[in-house]
């Protein structure tokens, strides 16, 4: 089942990576979360994120670490140095000994360039609940800040 849940979660990552597409990587403060992702300046990326300790909101044991999740995110509106976006995705916690469940994952963010000579990094502040499809179970409600930063695909 392992072997199977992250073959389909890498499969679908991979759908959403262009040929030519840039890469980022990402951290958020909820969970220690970190990220991979499609280049998040274009309308519509993918994202990949894995955390590494519970979610601070959530003071119960389905809050695991290692909650492996894939987002399709979009470019809501845009300003100067401002991105609004939202998305939606699935996570599995996969390296959970217990019970083991899939959310839907439903992140609404902001995402702004404070620093003009560092275009390529990026501070966001995003909410995201995790709506677990399992009875019985509360939903996660993972409120952070995170840092993204853009790498450069060479010429």
């Amino acid at each position: 089942m392992k072997k199977n849940s992250i073959l389909i979660f890498i499969f679908l990552f991979a759908l959403t990576l262009p040929a030519a597409s840039q890469l980022a990587v990402g951290y958020n403060t909820d969970g220690n979360t970190i990220s991979l992702s499609t280049n998040p300046l274009n309308k519509l990326w993918g994202e990949f994120r894995v955390n590494t300790k519970s979610y601070n909101q959530a003071g119960w044991s389905y809050s695991d670490r290692g909650i492996t999740q894939a987002y399709l995110l979009t470019n809501v509106f845009s300003a100067t140095n401002a991105i609004l976006y939202a998305g939606g995705g699935l996570g599995v916690n996969l390296l959970s000994e217990s019970d083991k469940w899939l959310s839907i994952n439903i992140p609404l963010g902001i995402r702004f360039n404070p620093i003009a000579k560092l275009p390529d990094l990026f501070i966001s502040g995003e909410y995201c609940p995790m709506i677990i499809t399992s009875e019985g179970i509360p939903v996660i409600h993972s409120v952070s800040l995170g840092l993204r930063y853009r790498l450069i695909k060479g010429d």
